[in-house]
C-alpha cells in the first residue's frame, strides 16, 4: 500500500528540519564550533549556556518531535508529537521575548536615567531575532490545525 503524504505533513516536516537545523546551530555556536552569525534578521550568538546550549538542546527536541510526527501528521497520535514539538519551540520563543522586554526596560549606562525612554524600549525589540521567535509565526499554522479539530480521532 502506497502512503500518500498530506500537505500538512510536507508542512510540519519542513517546520522539523528547520527547528531541528536552527536548535543544532545554537548547539554549535555555544560550543565554539562555529563563531555567532546573523543573516537578516535571524541572529545565532552567544556563550550563554542556558539559552543557547539547553535552549538549542530543546530545540533540537522539538525538531525531532514534528519530524516524528510528520508521518500521518493528522492521526491523533502523530499529531501531538507535533504539538508537544510546537510548545517547545512557544517556550524558547517566549523566553526569548521576555528576556528582549526586560533588557529594554533599563537604560543603558552611560544614560543617567534608570529607565529606558519609549523609543529605547521600543528600539529594544527591532532585529535581528533569535531562531526561535522567527519560527513562532510558521508554528501558528498547528495552532490552527489543532483549533480546528483537523486531525482523525480514530
Amino acid at each position: 500500500m502506497i502512503q500518500k503524504n498530506s500537505i500538512s505533513g510536507i508542512y510540519i516536516g519542513l517546520l522539523g528540519l528547520v527547528t531541528l537545523a536552527c536548535g543544532l546551530a545554537d548547539i554549535f555556536v555555544w560550543a565554539g564550533i562555529n563563531a555567532g552569525f546573523q543573516v537578516g534578521i535571524l541572529e545565532i550568538a552567544g556563550d550563554d549556556f542556558f539559552r543557547w546550549a539547553w535552549g538549542g538542546f530543546i530545540m533540537v527536541c522539538a525538531g525531532l518531535f514534528m519530524l516524528a510526527g510528520s508521518r500521518k501528521a493528522l492521526s491523533l497520535q502523530q499529531f501531538a508529537k507535533v504539538t508537544l514539538g510546537t510548545v517547545l519551540v512557544w517556550l524558547i520563543a517566549g523566553t526569548d521575548i521576555f528576556a528582549r522586554l526586560c533588557e529594554s526596560i533599563p537604560a543603558g549606562e552611560e544614560a543617567p536615567e534608570f529607565f529606558n525612554s519609549l523609543s529605547g524600549f521600543i528600539g529594544g525589540f527591532a532585529p535581528p531575532y533569535s531562531p526561535a521567535i522567527i519560527l513562532l509565526p510558521f508554528t501558528l499554522v498547528i495552532l490552527y490545525l489543532l483549533y480546528t479539530q483537523a486531525y482523525d480521532t480514530d
